[in-house]
């Protein structure tokens, strides 16, 4: 029999009767608590000791039951609970799969008169709250909140490319180039004497518009004139007329008419007087049903028409095919439009006395403008 005395070293007891050996410790680590649903497969930075098993709550999660690689391609983004379970041990961590962010956008065009301002359209799904730049902030200013670009004080030129980054996690950056030009601007018209300028424009197949058509002249007229009529533009001659413009001169107003039958005539008139050398701005409009004359943007006529007759005349600016009746002054911006322009179309043209481009309305087509005369520009 042994005895333990003073002094003896106390031997280990590794087991006593009921008992089992200590409980083993178990670790899981990852490089990151979270991961874009773009990134590259990663494993554990720790899983000890080896031999456990992997597994990820909620479902979604591509995870590999033994080796606990994470693919996060084709994973559901959303917060995961992993666990590591050895013998009955388990250890776990929190990992989050964020989506990757979209951030597509664009500007109604990709080319602006340096006039105004122009925001962007953000696609379906891109993510809002990001940040907007330009490449040369200087000569195209952007509001980095909006994306708004302010084209009044831009230098024409370009292209600049816009840059939108979204604001995370898992942010993008999208790219979208703007080009700069000239604002237009109507710099010349063309000079009527009265006796003998005019301009035959023939009678092309474009301009042979029997229902619906719109005529807008910019035009000022001479201090004094001495002709009765001042004829704008027209096509007619008795009976075979289709329609005019003109101003009569001892009551300065200007009168727009359309002929269902080459002959007879459905007048309309302004309630302005034009006649007072300053530069007036006339649309005459007619769609079938009643035909419209605007000045200045203004509505100040309506009367019942119907098609327009197809006259075999030449359109004529400054005079009339039958009659003189020279124009006495200055004549710009000639079109002419195979519909019948809506107000808001003529207040955009008529663009509170400065011409508008016609090619560039957001109220009319440019493809239904069949000419446009711009007298010496």
């Amino acid at each position: 029999m042994s005895f333990i005395g003073i002094g003896s070293s106390i031997p280990d007891i590794v087991n006593l009767p009921g008992q089992t050996g200590g409980e083993i410790e178990v670790t899981l680590d990852y490089p990151s608590a979270s991961a874009c649903d773009d990134a590259s497969p990663f494993s554990p930075s720790e899983a000890t000791p080896p031999g456990g098993t992997f597994a990820a709550t909620p479902s979604g999660l591509n995870i590999n039951a033994s080796t606990g690689e994470v693919t996060p391609v084709g994973s559901t983004p959303q917060a995961y609970t992993i666990s590591y379970t050895v013998s009955g041990v388990t250890s776990s961590f929190a990992l989050t799969i964020n989506a990757v962010q979209q951030s597509t956008f664009s500007y109604a065009s990709s080319s602006f008169e340096n006039s105004g301002t122009a925001l962007p359209t953000l696609a379906g799904g891109t993510t809002s709250g990001g940040t907007f730049t330009s490449s040369s902030p200087s000569d195209l200013p952007v509001n980095s909140s909006t994306g708004e670009l302010d084209l009044s004080n831009s230098v024409v030129g370009g292209p600049y490319t816009i840059t939108y980054t979204t604001p995370g996690p898992c942010a993008t950056s999208s790219t979208f180039q703007v080009s700069i030009t000239a604002a237009y601007a109507s710099t010349s018209s063309f000079s009527f004497d009265g006796v003998n300028d005019y301009f035959d424009l023939g009678n092309p197949t474009e301009l042979q518009l029997t229902t619906n058509i719109s005529i807008s002249v910019w035009f000022k007229i001479d201090s004094n004139p001495t002709n009765t009529y001042l004829n704008i533009i027209t096509k007619w001659i008795s009976g075979d007329a289709a329609w005019s413009a003109y101003v009569t001169n001892s009551t300065g107003k200007l009168s727009f008419w359309i002929s269902t039958n080459g002959s007879t005539q459905k007048q309309i008139h302004s309630s302005t007087n034009v006649n007072d050398n300053q530069w007036h701005h006339f649309v005459g409009t007619n769609d079938g049903v009643n035909n419209k004359i605007y000045i200045d943007g203004v509505l100040e006529d309506t009367g019942t028409s119907g098609n327009i007759y197809n006259s075999t005349q030449n359109i004529l600016i400054g005079k009339t095919n039958q009659n003189s009746f020279l124009f006495e002054g200055l004549i710009d911006e000639v079109s002419i439009w195979n519909t019948a322009l809506t107000s808001d179309a003529v207040t955009e043209i008529y663009n509170s006395g400065a011409p508008n481009d016609l090619t560039n309305l957001t109220n009319a087509s440019s493809s239904n403008l069949k000419a446009w005369y711009k007298m010496g520009e």
